[in-house]
C-alpha cells in the first residue's frame, strides 16, 4: 500500500510512541491529523494539529472525519500510575477507546489501529509468548487494555471496521520518558553517578522504537487481528543495566534500593515475544539491542549537556 495523500489520524500524538508514529507517516507521504490534548504541536509538512479529550466525546466529535485509518495511541500507559488511579485508567483506556471507535463509525473509516499491550497477558504460562496466549491481567492497566481490544472487537464485528491490535512488549528509544528502565538506567548514569534498581531477575522483551514504528506501518497496510510487537528474544533487567552502565562508564555502581521494587502480585518474572505472525506479513527486526541502547545513550547525552 502507498501512504501518498492517505489521510490518517494518530491519537496520543505527542507520545513517545506516536512521535515516531507521526513522524514516519509523513515521510511516507500521508496526510496527519494529530490529537493531542492542547491541539497544539510542531508544525510540518502534511501535519493537522486537533485538540480533544477522548474521555470527553463532545471534544472529538468529527475528529474523524474524512480519515482513511485511525491509529489509536492515547492512554495512560504507567502501570504504576494506573495502581494510584484504577477508575481514571478505565475511562481513559476503555471508555476512551469506545469513544474513539464511535466517531470512526460514523465517519465510515475503514481501518483501526489499536496500540494495547503485552502486560494483558500477565505471567506468562509459556514462552514465547504468542497471540493466542490467555489473557490474565495483573493490575488495572492491562485490564483496561484488554477491556479496550475486546471493544475494538465488537465494533468491527458488529460495524465492519477493519482492525488490527497491536500488543508491544518492551519499546525504547531516545526522547522516552525516564520512568521507564532503560531511560531511567541511562539518567541516572548520567546524572546521578550511581545506578539504583529494583529487581533485576526479571526478564523482558526489548524492541527499538524504529522497529516498533515498521511494525505499526505493516499492520496498518495489511494486518488483521492480533499482533505482537517485540524482538522475539527475552534479556534480563541486569544484563541490560550492566550494557548501559558499561557503556557510560564501567565504574558506576549498582544499587539495588527497595524503594524500587514492585509488589510480588503484579510482578512478571519472565516474558518475551512469539513475533512469527508479524514475520508473516513482512516484518523483521533491524536494529540490534545493543545498536538501540547506543543510539539511545548518544541522544541522552546529547539533549542532556547541550
Amino acid at each position: 500500500m502507498s501512504w501518498s495523500g492517505k489521510r490518517v489520524l494518530v491519537t496520543g500524538a505527542k507520545g513517545f510512541i506516536g512521535r515516531y508514529l507521526v513522524d514516519a507517516l509523513l515521510n511516507e507521504g500521508a496526510e496527519v491529523t494529530a490529537l493531542s490534548t492542547d491541539g497544539a504541536g510542531p508544525e510540518k509538512e502534511g501535519l493537522r494539529w486537533a485538540g480533544g479529550d477522548i474521555t470527553k466525546p463532545v471534544s472529538i466529535e468529527g475528529l474523524c472525519k474524512e480519515v482513511d485509518i485511525v491509529y489509536h495511541l492515547a492512554a495512560i500507559s504507567n502501570v504504576d500510575a494506573s495502581i494510584r488511579n484504577p477508575i481514571r485508567t478505565f475511562e481513559t483506556n476503555a471508555m476512551g477507546t469506545a469513544n474513539v471507535l464511535e466517531e470512526a463509525r460514523k465517519a465510515g473509516v475503514k481501518k483501526f489501529v489499536y496500540v494495547s499491550s503485552a502486560h494483558v497477558y500477565g505471567v506468562p504460562q509459556y514462552l514465547p509468548i504468542d497471540e493466542k496466549h490467555p489473557v490474565v491481567p495483573r493490575e488495572a492497566y492491562a485490564a483496561s487494555k484488554i477491556a479496550a481490544e475486546n471493544i475494538v472487537q465488537a465494533y468491527g464485528n458488529s460495524y465492519g471496521i477493519e482492525y488490527a491490535i497491536l500488543r508491544p512488549f518492551n519499546i525504547f528509544g531516545p526522547g522516552q520518558d525516564p520512568s521507564f528502565l532503560i531511560p531511567g538506567v541511562i539518567k541516572q548514569a548520567l546524572e546521578n553517578g550511581v545506578i539504583k534498581v529494583g529487581n533485576t531477575e526479571p526478564t523482558r522483551d526489548f524492541l527499538y522504537i524504529e522497529d516498533a514504528v515498521r511494525v505499526m506501518l505493516l499492520a496498518g497496510e495489511k494486518g488483521t487481528g492480533i499482533f505482537n510487537i517485540g524482538s522475539g528474544q527475552q534479556t534480563k533487567i541486569l544484563d541490560i543495566v550492566q550494557r548501559i552502565r558499561d557503556e557510560i562508564d564501567p565504574a558506576i555502581p549498582i544499587v539495588s534500593d527497595q524503594d524500587r521494587m514492585r509488589a510480588g502480585k503484579i510482578e512478571i518474572p519472565y516474558m518475551y515475544a512469539n513475533v512469527l505472525r508479524i514475520e508473516a506479513i513482512g516484518w523483521h527486526n533491524s536494529i540490534s539491542l545493543d545498536d538501540g541502547l547506543s543510539k539511545t545513550i548518544i541522544s541522552t547525552k546529547s539533549a542532556t549537556f547541550k
